[in-house]
């Protein structure tokens, strides 16, 4: 089968190795300009990790990547309680998704700076036009082009969109040093905000990544750094030394982004089906989103060998099985950011059914055992 993966992230890359394994005729393009590199933190769970021994990608995470340190919650100044993230790894997100494709690029073409621009099925096949003005022939098109995918705009969302927006706004800022000196990552709970506070391994550095409740007014990062920078105040010293760095960041030194997530009734069209974030983004706070992705690229796998002439009913059957894990932990991510930075009774009555939908949607995960390495 001829199939033409958009995105070479690592649900795309993961999908693109997968497939050219099984035998299939894979071409991969991005819009990027070349592989990333650097940027912000992403987590890695046990799921995730398994996932990458089985294509045997493992040693190259592992390089880039170091164990997540012990995770303390507070609010002000008094902890919670502290998570322990046996098993976890973090790494620059930017790092690991060019060194996927770059993975992925050894056994499969991968093209940069290609743009989608349509896509047209018809009764045996599906074209994908690209902006130059070209256009190439295939038996299916995987969407695994992110958030703003491209690929779900043009078959699913038409006239629509499948964004979930809470009113809640990310601020990233990365700051000079550690907190206390040391490799001990936090979870801080504020009125209407919390942060996330997590080294970084390959320098002295620290993500400083808070959510504030803005509602559905304009944002301003004048008033983000404010908050965040409040936040940290509240939290104790061992937190001063991010606050200048936060509250003078500037437009450079940092990002904004909105708590979004993907929650689509399908993810598939026929001869087109979605993984990753274009089908089911969970947000970046939720530490789960490489995990989502390479357990939908390893389930639609699963399910294409056992249908090679039938890739629709392929992508139904993958649905099925990954949109448990999806929805529950969807629902859990949104409901415990909602729940933290809640102003008022109806948004923590509105969070709460979020987390009992959570644990109603909760499911033990479905990953195939299929090893990938090559050769």
């Amino acid at each position: 089968m001829r199939i033409l993966v958009v995105g070479a992230g690592i649900a795309g890359s993961a999908a693109a190795h997968m497939l050219a394994h099984d035998g299939h005729d894979i071409d991969v393009i991005d819009s990027a300009p070349e592989p990333h590199a650097g940027g912000y933190q992403i987590l890695f769970n046990r799921t995730a990790m398994r996932l990458f021994r089985q294509i045997g990608a493992a040693e190259m995470v592992n390089e880039l990547s170091t164990p997540t340190a012990r995770i303390t919650v507070a609010r002000g100044e008094k902890v919670l309680t502290t998570i322990a993230t046996h098993g976890y790894r973090s790494a620059r997100r930017g790092d690991v998704v060019g060194a996927m494709s770059r993975f992925a690029a050894a056994r499969v073409p991968m093209r940069f700076g290609v743009e989608l621009s349509g896509i047209e099925q018809t009764l045996d096949g599906v074209t994908a036009h690209f902006a130059d003005g070209t256009r190439g022939d295939y038996d299916l098109i995987i969407g695994a082009d992110g958030l703003n995918s491209t690929v779900r705009r043009l078959t699913l969302e038409i006239d629509r969109s499948y964004i979930y927006d809470n009113g809640r706004r990310n601020l990233w800022v990365n700051v000079p040093g550690r907190v206390a000196g040391t490799t001990e990552a936090a979870i801080l709970l504020g009125k209407g905000a919390a942060a996330q506070v997590f080294p970084y391994t390959d320098h002295n550095e620290t993500l400083v990544l808070t959510s504030i409740n803005v509602g559905r007014g304009r944002t301003d990062p004048q008033q983000l750094r404010r908050i965040a920078a409040d936040l940290l105040v509240s939290a104790g010293p061992k937190f001063a030394a991010f606050v200048d760095p936060v509250r003078t960041a500037t437009s450079d030194d940092m990002k904004v982004t909105r708590f979004a997530q993907v929650r689509a009734p399908r993810w598939h069209a026929r001869r087109v089906v979605l993984l990753g974030d274009a089908a089911h983004c969970i947000d970046p706070l939720s530490g789960a989103g490489a995990h989502g992705g390479l357990l939908g690229a390893a389930l639609f796998a699963d399910e294409l060998r056992r249908t090679p002439s039938d890739p629709a009913g392929a992508a139904a059957r993958y649905a099925r099985r990954a949109r448990p894990f999806v929805r529950s932990t969807q629902l859990l991510t949104a409901g415990i950011l909602e729940r933290a930075t809640a102003r008022g009774i109806a948004q923590r009555v509105a969070a709460d059914r979020s987390l009992i939908g959570a644990a109603l949607a909760a499911r033990p995960a479905d990953v195939p055992t299929r090893s990938y390495h090559a050769g």
